[in-house]
């Protein structure tokens, strides 16, 4: 295929942004099963959790894999790569945090109930906003930046 294609229109890119937006939909579920009727108890429970880490893993894979095809197979910069790398360290800090308890690393350890305190919280909130500043760094913003010339083109001055 011609590198100039549009990516919008891949099939790969509708399957990556819809397995984001179910991921986003499984977090949302497991942070407020209220909004869905679904809440049993005051309490966030273990399977609370386990939505939440499963539905951001999911949104952080489908995110990594949609800003790849942006790329259209060229290699990707070094500020990329480390949005890359921040994506998946801010995924490792999220469910860090959000199991904590589970874990053993919480203030609450089993048999106890598991607690999602306001440090798990903030800790929760850290690892979203170095996800965050992974996917910014991802978006490859050169082969957007002026339309119609090409990477080496510019890199030679024409």
């Amino acid at each position: 295929m011609d590198a100039s294609r549009d990516v919008l229109s891949d099939p790969r890119m509708h399957f990556n942004v819809a397995l984001a937006a179910v991921g986003v939909g499984a977090f949302v579920l497991g942070l407020h099963p209220e909004w869905f009727g679904l809440a049993t108890t005051p309490e966030v429970g273990f399977l609370q959790i386990v939505f939440m880490v499963t539905g951001m893993g999911v949104y952080t894979g489908a995110a990594i894999a949609a800003l790849r095809l942006l790329w259209h197979g060229r290699r990707w910069s070094v500020v990329a790569q480390i949005g890359a790398r921040l994506m998946a360290t801010g995924y490792v800090a999220f469910a860090a945090s959000v199991m904590a308890d589970i874990l053993g690393l919480g203030s609450q350890t089993w048999p106890m109930t598991a607690h999602f305190g306001p440090v798990q919280h903030y800790g929760m909130l850290v690892g979203e906003g170095v996800m965050a500043l992974g996917v910014v760094l991802m978006y490859p913003y050169h082969r957007y930046a002026k339309e119609g010339k090409d990477d080496e083109a510019r890199v030679a001055g024409f």
